[in-house]
């Protein structure tokens, strides 16, 4: 049932190029006040450089240039609020496709599963937080501010949530199906969705810091995560849950030096283990693949090399 969806409205090749270009160019009128706000902290500290620059560029580090940490993420967040607007009028009137279609295809949006990802996969990241503690606890300090936490927390659940589920409506929705429409089987347009997921991750600060091989491993282990869990559900809400825990937790609770998420979050860790924090949403992954098929009923997973039937 989820990729026949695709049926609904139009699908002509055009359609796709049109959409995506909407969907590019949201993003760049959205970095609009991100880049007034940059000009204007230029002008008010004569000590912002080209140095200086070119290091939040790598870091998008909004001390860099003397900002409040909420005000950046705030204006970080803007570039998805506008760039979900553009690609959502692509979506009505370009495939003039209904946008409950994007998540479902069922009567309605399922809501108490997208509570069940986000809730569940927030205890996974914290059980597996503790092992990480265990192992290398110097790493770790708590970095709480409280005048700041409440309104992060406000940010986190009101605003994050945009970001992350225009992710999951664009790579595990709209071009999933969309290669669906050309794919024999549904293991297909699985690989390449959490292949391009991974490119497009691929100029996120952890890259530079930590390297190229563990953090693609565990941007492409994310896109197959999120896009098994898609298609073994016949429906993105277990996945827009799953996205906004993992943003959630890493700006709330646990952020770290090299994330493109620079926050004051509770805790903060100084060293980070790609390689084991690709592991760990490995093993993470597993255990909320198993505990979704048993809680509703996936039956086989054959279901995800089964033949494309639109």
């Amino acid at each position: 049932m989820y990729f026949k969806q695709v049926k609904d409205g139009e699908n002509e090749w055009w359609m796709y190029i049109v959409t995506m270009f909407l969907l590019s160019l949201g993003y760049g009128v959205g970095q609009y006040p991100l880049v007034w706000a940059q000009s204007s902290a230029i002008d008010k500290h004569p000590d912002i450089g080209t140095a200086q620059l070119e290091e939040f560029g790598r870091r998008m580090d909004f001390s860099i240039l003397h900002m409040d940490s909420n005000v950046g993420l705030l204006l970080l967040f803007t570039i998805f609020i506008v760039a979900m607007a553009f690609f959502l009028f692509g979506i009505r009137y370009v495939h003039h496709k209904s946008i409950k279609g994007l998540i479902t295809p069922r009567s309605r949006i399922n809501w108490p599963k997208v509570l069940f990802g986000l809730v569940v996969w927030l205890l996974l990241l914290a059980i597996f937080e503790g092992v990480s503690y265990f192992l290398n606890p110097d790493d770790y300090f708590i970095n709480v501010q409280w005048s700041k936490v409440f309104w992060l927390l406000l940010i986190c659940l009101a605003i994050l949530p945009i970001q992350t589920t225009l992710e999951e409506l664009v790579f595990r929705s709209y071009l999933m199906k969309g290669f669906g429409l050309v794919s024999a089987y549904k293991w297909i347009p699985l690989v390449l969705t959490s292949l391009l997921f991974g490119l497009v991750h691929g100029t996120n600060p952890e890259v530079a810091k930590y390297g190229v091989m563990p953090m693609q491993l565990y941007y492409v282990s994310a896109g197959l995560l999120l896009g098994i869990m898609t298609i073994m559900d016949d429906g993105l809400e277990l996945a827009i849950g799953v996205h906004a825990a993992t943003n959630i937790y890493g700006a709330l609770f646990m952020s770290y030096e090299g994330s493109v998420l620079q926050t004051d979050s509770i805790w903060r860790m100084t060293e980070v283990n790609a390689w084991l924090m690709a592991i760990f949403l490995i093993i993470s992954g597993v255990i909320f693949l198993l505990l979704s098929k048993k809680m509703f009923d996936w039956g086989s997973w054959s279901k995800l090399t089964e033949r494309i039937e639109l």
